[in-house]
């Protein structure tokens, strides 16, 4: 669903841009409250005994610290430490395009269960069948790829604005290679790439990324939970940890459903809100800002154009499409403004 912008008049694009966003995203929160809502009703498994947590003292077994280590409030059972599952259990996919989804996530993921995450690092195949989670960026370039899979639940897809998810891999990109951390690249770093050939190759390199992942359950829709970024570091991104502690539920056991409200509000709007701000408006550390961080007409144009034909691709998802919607309404907008530069 490719848009034209250089048909409409700037003044009416920009207006109906924003209202199509607008009802986009209301409509998609709306959705989701009556299945929160819904869900609440299910019965939880039983909570999960963090006490037992520290079975064993093998190196290789040893989940990784939780970034929040502080006491928590009285009423969030957080462990300070994770380890793998005692017993075999389904993991999970959790598929992200750049690291910051996949720290969020998988923080409030081992924080909701007690049980480690596996990533490209610390894999080995033993532990796949003990850990809540298998953290991925994969088809990308260099991400490991589990040949047998069986065993899965299903797939987390962590969806992410292509240009904020983008930039956010810059940033990592450039501290790694400084030595460096949670360090934003400066601008004039940031042009040199955007104007490179790398830019373009990272707008196909998601369209791939999303691609393989919404092929992969085109048959099995079930076994794939759609969360966005946005949604999860949002003001309502409580809603959110509920739908993945909803579909982890069925492989796992979860704390107290009645502690997830606390869990997400210690490990995200808690720690990460500017200045303690608790309104739902409020931008985050990990929502990339992006008006310093320019593109050109041509870019905004190109990586509408991918968004589009994903939108075509997979638009008979309602989820996906308006998800894919709200970026796309959100992406002409800023071309259409003043924050676009020529070229």
């Amino acid at each position: 669903m490719a848009t034209n912008l250089a048909a409409t008049p700037k003044s009416l694009t920009r207006a109906t841009l924003q209202v199509a966003a607008t009802l986009a995203l209301s409509v998609y929160s709306l959705h989701f409250a009556w299945v929160e809502t819904r869900q609440l009703l299910v019965p939880q498994s039983s909570p999960l005994n963090l006490a037992e947590e520290k079975w064993s003292n093998n190196p290789l077994l040893r989940g990784r610290t939780l970034s929040v280590v502080e006491s928590p409030p009285l009423d969030c059972r957080i462990a300070k430490e994770v380890r793998l599952s005692k017993d075999v259990i389904s993991p999970s996919y959790l598929a992200s395009f750049d690291d910051r989804g996949i720290e969020v996530a998988s923080n409030l993921v081992q924080a909701l269960t007690g049980i480690a995450t596996t990533n490209d690092v610390n894999y080995a195949k033993r532990r796949t069948d003990h850990t809540v989670l298998f953290e991925t960026h994969y088809p990308r370039h260099g991400a490991l790829m589990i040949e047998k899979d069986d065993n899965f639940r299903g797939t987390i897809l962590l969806l992410r604005n292509p240009i904020t998810a983008i930039l956010s891999s810059f940033n990592d990109f450039y501290a790694q290679q400084y030595h460096l951390r949670d360090t934003r690249a400066p601008t004039e770093d940031w042009i040199r790439y955007r104007d490179s050939a790398e830019f373009a190759a990272q707008v196909k390199s998601y369209e791939r990324f999303v691609t393989h992942w919404m092929n992969k359950y085109r048959n099995l829709r079930e076994n794939l939970l759609i969360v966005t970024y946005e949604g999860l570091t949002g003001g309502k991104g409580a809603g959110f940890t509920q739908q993945m502690a909803n579909f982890l539920d069925k492989s796992v056991n979860i704390i107290d459903p009645y502690s997830i409200q606390c869990v997400w509000d210690k490990f995200v709007h808690g720690q990460w809100y500017q200045g303690g701000d608790a309104s739902p408006a409020a931008v985050t550390s990990f929502q990339e800002r992006a008006d310093d961080r320019p593109l050109t007409r041509h870019q905004l144009l190109f990586v509408s154009r991918m968004l589009g034909t994903l939108n075509e691709r997979f638009g008979h998802d309602q989820q996906f499409s308006i998800i894919m919607s709200s970026y796309l309404a959100s992406i002409n907008s800023l071309a259409d403004s003043s924050l676009a530069l020529e070229g």
